[in-house]
């Protein structure tokens, strides 16, 4: 992709690359043992403006479109995806908003966009890639509604204050509503101890008749799988760049290591066989950037970009497990150390051939639509 950078855009990157060498990567190892971000670090994202970047300019925000905003978060991603996925998670929130949120309900959150983090909420323990299998209810009271029920898995569950829930509103209807923390009858619940993305907060929400107003509906009643489908394709291309991140992470530690390390008064950089490791993670990132931007491109033109983002997600994510893999073995019995990063970017990586829809369920999704086209 040849995509020219307006000014803005570029003063962005370099405040984002400025960001990100500065306040993100010298801590990566540090959010990884520590499996949350260092103090100050979500405060400073707040004050630069990171969290309303891509929010339209009326609405408070810097208006940058789906291309740029994907590219920062490809950058943050390079210092530390976890970083660069909690951004994600808000960003395919407020995208939801944008999209099927009333004007009352935009003015109502959008002043708080920039300091508060927004989540979507779809999974339960009795439903994940089938919603129709959720237990959470939303029962008509007075003027508004009465939820129910519990949601686990939830990117930047605890951490987040505003939640888009999506729940049955019928036996075979879902709709979602904006839930607020400080809603009566809202708790926390259980916080995940993941293997990867350590420093981005996954957790779960209970609720326990909480009344919703009816402007709190997001979309219309029954929309929900539109609504989940939606947040799915706008979360994968976030996730391509994440992914892109963590194998340009990769190979920068690769190649450096490569020109260092010796064997025999040779750097090992220059044996076929690390030569083959670190090809494979170039053209490996390249792909997925490719891939990543296209679909960007297709969100931001307005074209249909949802086959473009599952392609995006489930070649990164397979890819960057891969290069990770690669990226270790050049190290060696190093590669293996925890005083390195690359056993955390490898779980970094696997956590999104889950996240998102699996890595099986997007390769179906794939085949129909190629299926469809025939």
């Amino acid at each position: 992709m040849n995509r020219k950078w307006t000014q803005p855009e570029q003063m962005l990157l370099r405040m984002t690359n400025d960001f990100t060498d500065n306040e993100i990567a010298p801590f990566d190892l540090q959010i990884d043992h520590e499996g949350k971000l260092p103090a100050g670090l979500f405060d400073k994202l707040v004050n630069t403006g990171f969290l309303t970047m891509m929010l339209p300019e009326e609405f408070g925000g810097a208006g940058f479109g789906p291309e740029i905003t994907a590219a920062v978060i490809e950058r943050i991603a390079q210092g530390n995806a976890s970083v660069a996925v909690t951004l994600e998670g808000h960003f395919k929130t407020l995208d939801q908003f944008l999209k099927y949120g009333t004007s009352a309900l935009k003015a109502k959150y959008f002043p708080t966009a920039g300091e508060r983090i927004f989540a979507f909420s779809m999974t339960e323990a009795s439903g994940g890639s089938n919603p129709m299998g959720i237990q959470t209810t939303a029962v008509r009271q007075g003027d508004g509604w009465l939820l129910n029920g519990n949601k686990v898995m939830i990117t930047n569950g605890g951490l987040a204050e505003v939640y888009a829930v999506l729940a049955k509103t019928a036996p075979d209807e879902l709709s979602v509503f904006v839930v607020d923390k400080d809603m009566p009858g809202f708790q926390f619940g259980k916080q995940e101890d993941f293997i990867g993305l350590r420093g981005t907060p996954v957790g779960e929400i209970v609720l326990t008749d909480v009344y919703v107003p009816a402007d709190n509906l997001l979309g219309k009643v029954g929309d929900g799988p539109m609504l989940g489908d939606s947040a799915h394709d706008d979360a994968r291309i976030l996730m391509g760049a994440v992914l892109s991140g963590i194998m340009t992470h990769a190979l920068n530690l690769s190649v450096t290591y490569a020109k260092e390390r010796k064997a025999l008064d040779v750097p090992i950089g220059q044996l076929q066989i690390i030569q083959h490791k670190l090809a494979n993670i170039a053209m490996s990132r390249d792909t997925t950037q490719l891939l990543y931007e296209r679909a960007a491109y297709l969100k931001a033109t307005q074209q249909p970009y949802s086959e473009a983002a599952t392609m995006t997600k489930a070649y990164g994510s397979r890819t960057a497990v891969a290069a990770g893999d690669d990226a270790l073995q050049i190290y060696g019995g190093y590669g293996y150390s925890r005083e390195y990063p690359l056993a955390h970017l490898i779980a970094d990586a696997r956590a999104l051939e889950i996240a998102e829809g699996t890595v099986e369920k997007m390769e179906s999704a794939i085949a129909l639509a190629e299926l469809g086209k025939a």
